[in-house]
């Protein structure tokens, strides 16, 4: 079997499961966050007899925090309330992103099944879990029975091999990955990434890879655990003896793909879909009006101190706006002074959480803006104004786009000097 097969096997209570099976499983975890979660799925789920089992429950407002306005207000009373009057423990607030928190703290381990009401609940699929997005309705369904229907789905296997050339990161790496095969590719299909470069990503490196699944239209996307993700574990003093699920030596896969990532550069995904990819010097030149760091793949430990390298000693020439993912990589950057090079620069530092990248504040696109970002996706009016145009790249390409105001490959001005 694939990994995504012997998770969902695991799950179901039985020996073996293939491509096409429709089973019931039980749900390690279910996820939620202030968007899709108790203002949506509360009555429901009170019609349906309540929480079935509120340790398996994880909240996390992370689309309104800090509230703009009223209605944001309410609906973070309405997540903090329910949460409280249901005894949910894993409620987090001003605390960052959902899809990272839930791998920072390991709430989801190797070998689990997670349901989560948002498209990216994939991204859990980092550590070997198969992480699986619904709608609310039927979220409120799991949280109530403990039990998911599942279509047991093929599985892609994605083998990556080499290593990544200087200024290239895995946003390269997930966009020439869209770039080849598009949005609808994996559509119910698992996608399971594998091969030796892969063996020694860490969990922030891996969470890239799975998160980006969804955008190729995967039911779920996991990377084989390894030796990387037990010594992760071990250094938050979690149990990391148990063997971790793998695949098969002669698993069936529906496809195999295989990626030399050492040919890479720096890549853009032009307005308006994400699998519109070009070369960064192919669109060099472009004048943008505003350059965004965040999201959950794009405001990570490794990306804010990326871009902090690219800003060192230089300014920025469009407001440049900076949204760490979590409150750990906030204080991270605080502490080694990754965000007194980004603010000497001229950037502007928000709060964790989603932000712009949902375009609900904290840097939403206007009328005919052109924006260069870390989104995860650039799909017309995603982070703003339906006019508004969204490019993507990495942090060291949109960092250096910043510093030049339009877009540019940051191989053409290198790292920064002395800040």
């Amino acid at each position: 079997m694939t990994l995504t097969e012997k998770v969902i096997a695991r799950a179901s209570g039985v020996a073996v499961v293939c491509p096409g099976d429709e089973v019931w499983a039980t749900a390690d975890r279910m996820i939620m966050n202030d968007s899709s979660g108790p203002r949506r799925i509360g009555p429901l789920v009170a019609e349906l007899g309540g929480v079935r089992d509120r340790d398996k429950v994880v909240i996390v407002s992370d689309h309104f925090i800090p509230a703009a306005n009223l209605r944001h207000a309410e609906i973070l009373k309405t997540t903090r309330t329910w949460a409280k009057s249901n005894g949910i423990a894993s409620f987090f607030e001003y605390e960052g992103v959902l899809h990272n928190l839930v791998l920072e703290g390991f709430l989801v381990k190797p070998g689990m099944l997670l349901v989560g009401a948002d498209s990216h609940t994939v991204t859990a699929g980092a550590v070997g879990a198969v992480a699986v997005a619904v709608g609310s309705t039927e979220l409120a369904t799991v949280v109530a029975s403990g039990q998911v229907w599942l279509r047991v789905p093929e599985t892609i296997r994605i083998d990556l091999v080499g290593k990544l050339p200087a200024l290239v990161d895995m946003r390269d790496v997930t966009m020439q990955l869209l770039g080849d095969l598009g949005l609808q590719h994996a559509t119910y299909r698992a996608i399971e990434y594998g091969g030796p470069f892969t063996e020694k990503l860490t969990i922030e490196e891996r969470l890239v890879l799975s998160n980006q699944g969804i955008e190729m239209g995967a039911k779920n996307a996991v990377v084989v655990p390894s030796q990387t993700v037990r010594e992760a574990m071990r250094a938050v003093k979690i149990d990391a003896r148990e063997a971790f699920l793998l695949p098969d030596a002669d698993a069936r896969y529906l496809a195999r793909h295989t990626v030399q990532v050492d040919k890479l550069g720096p890549l853009v995904a032009a307005h308006p879909s994400p699998d519109n990819v070009t070369a960064a010097s192919a669109v060099s030149g472009i004048a943008i009006d505003m350059a965004w760091l965040g999201s959950c793949v794009g405001g990570r430990l490794a990306d804010l101190r990326a871009a902090a390298s690219m800003l060192r000693g230089r300014k920025v020439r469009v407001p440049t706006l900076v949204t760490p993912n979590t409150a750990d990589v906030y204080r991270a950057c605080l502490a080694d002074g990754t965000l007194q090079t980004l603010a000497n620069a001229g950037a502007i530092v928000n709060a964790p959480g989603c932000g712009a990248c949902a375009g609900v504040h904290m840097g939403v696109a206007g009328p005919s803006d052109v924006v260069m970002a870390t989104a995860t996706r650039n799909f017309r009016g995603r982070m703003g104004s339906a006019d508004a145009q969204v490019f993507l790249g990495s942090a060291y390409t949109v960092a250096a786009s910043a510093i030049a105001g339009r877009i540019i490959d940051p191989r053409d001005i290198g790292i920064g000097g002395s800040a």
